[in-house]
C-alpha cells in the first residue's frame, strides 16, 4: 500500500511511518522538520524501506495540497492518508491569550480540514482510499487547563463523524483514532501523571492493526476509552462537583 503520514517527524506520526516501512508499505512523509524528516527517511531506506518526504505546514492549503502532490507523483496514488498532525497546549482563561487558542485550532482542526481539502478529490476520483484523523479521548468533556487542546479534539472527532457519514458513498473510509496518553515529545512536558501512558510503537501497531481490520473508530487504551466515556456522559453537576477542589498553580 502507499501510506501519506503528516506529522510524521515525531511521536505517534514517526512510530507509523515506521510500523509501515517495516511491513513493506511505501511512506511519504510530511512535516514542518526537514532535518527530522530526512534522518528518519534515511533510516527507512537504509533498512530496507522505501520512504519519501516533503516539507508540510498543514495550516496552509497551498502547502498540504503540494505535499499531496508530491505524494500521488512518488507513488501514484495514496492509498491510506494519516492526518496526524497536531499540537498540544492550552492557554488558561484567567490570562487568556486568544493569540494561542488559535493556533491549536489552526493546526488540529483547520490543518484536519486542508488534509482533507488535498486528499479528498485523488481518492473520489479512484473510488477508493482510507483517511485516518488522528484525535484524542481528551474529546470527551473539557478539563481545566486543557479548554483549547479538548475542544480542538471534540471538533475533529465531530468532524470525522461527519466525513464517515459523507464519504461512504464515494468509497472513501474515514477512520477516527483516539489515543489516550503515549509517550512522545508533545506529552513530556505535562507536569501531572498521565495514566496508562502508553510507548508510541505500541500504539502504532494498535492504529496499524485497527486500519487493517477495517475499524471505523479506534481507542486506546480500553481502560481510558471506558474512563473517557464515562466522564463524557456524567451530568454536569455531577462533573462540577468533581472538580471542585480543583485549583490552578
Amino acid at each position: 500500500m502507499n501510506i501519506f503520514i503528516t506529522g510524521a517527524s515525531r511521536g505517534i506520526g514517526r512510530a507509523v511511518a515506521e510500523r509501515y516501512a517495516k511491513l513493506g508499505h511505501k511512506v511519504v512523509l510530511a512535516a514542518r522538520d526537514l532535518r527530522l524528516l530526512e534522518d528518519l527517511s534515511g533510516s527507512i531506506n537504509s533498512s530496507g524501506g522505501e520512504s519519501f518526504f516533503c516539507e508540510c505546514d498543514v495550516t496552509n492549503i497551498d502547502n498540504m495540497k503540494a505535499a499531496i502532490a508530491f505524494a500521488e507523483d512518488k507513488l501514484g496514488h495514496i492509498d491510506v492518508a494519516v492526518l496526524n498532525a497536531g499540537i498540544s497546549g492550552s492557554p488558561k482563561f484567567a490570562n487568556m491569550d486568544s493569540e494561542e487558542f488559535k493556533r491549536i485550532f489552526q493546526v488540529n482542526v483547520f490543518g484536519m480540514i486542508n488534509g482533507f481539502e488535498a486528499v479528498v478529490p485523488g481518492m473520489k476520483a479512484r473510488k477508493s482510499g482510507t483517511i485516518v484523523g488522528v484525535s484524542s479521548l481528551a474529546d470527551s468533556r473539557g478539563m481545566p487547563e486543557s479548554g483549547a487542546y479538548s475542544a480542538s479534539k471534540a471538533a475533529v472527532t465531530h468532524l470525522l463523524d461527519s466525513a464517515r457519514i459523507e464519504l461512504k458513498h464515494e468509497a472513501v473510509k474515514v477512520i477516527n483514532v483516539r489515543p489516550g496518553f503515549v509517550e512522545t515529545d508533545m506529552t513530556s512536558v505535562n507536569k501531572f501523571k498521565m495514566p496508562f501512558l502508553m510507548d508510541s510503537k505500541k500504539a502504532a501497531t494498535i492504529i496499524i492493526k485497527g486500519i487493517e481490520n477495517g475499524k471505523s473508530r479506534i481507542a486506546f487504551p480500553r481502560i481510558m476509552n471506558i474512563a473517557a466515556y464515562i466522564l463524557k456522559i456524567l451530568p454536569g453537576t455531577i462533573f462540577d462537583f468533581l472538580f471542585r477542589n480543583w485549583k490552578r498553580d
